[in-house]
């Protein structure tokens, strides 16, 4: 998975959220994520999602609620499917910021995924794994 978080991949990020419906929740929340040591560098950006209102993607996180960082290979492991339980028993993984949001909005953020996913078989985009087609 070496295009993860390159310019082109973000880009296809910020169309499959384009493309996927709205998810409801009880308000908007703003999640950032800091991937450190990737092979361009950090790489710092905004979800902006919930409220009923499309998700988007912005540069930076400096007005993000709750960040997460993470150095690149814990990154590729996630985006590659490994299960989070396992990721986050290693201890790399750091969350700053308003943890009970990002508590409370796990289920919007399953939602998102599921959305996110269905976006991408719509439009054949390569964010992260997918299956073949037959």
């Amino acid at each position: 998975m070496e295009d993860l978080l390159t310019s082109a991949w973000l880009d296809e990020l910020r169309a499959a959220l384009a493309a996927a419906e709205p998810v409801e929740s009880p308000g908007r929340l703003a999640l950032g994520q800091v991937v450190t040591g990737g092979p361009d560098g950090d790489v710092a950006y905004t979800l902006l999602f919930g409220g009923g209102q499309p998700a988007s993607l912005v540069r930076g996180v400096e007005y993000a609620l709750v960040t997460v960082v993470e150095p690149y290979e814990t990154a590729t492991d996630i985006a590659s499917g490994t299960p989070a339980a396992g990721v986050l028993a290693n201890g790399k993984v750091k969350v700053r910021g308003d943890v009970r949001a990002l508590l409370d909005s796990q289920g919007a953020l399953a939602d998102l995924a599921e959305a996110v996913a269905r976006a991408r078989l719509a439009t054949n985009r390569g964010i992260g794994p997918q299956e073949e087609s037959p």
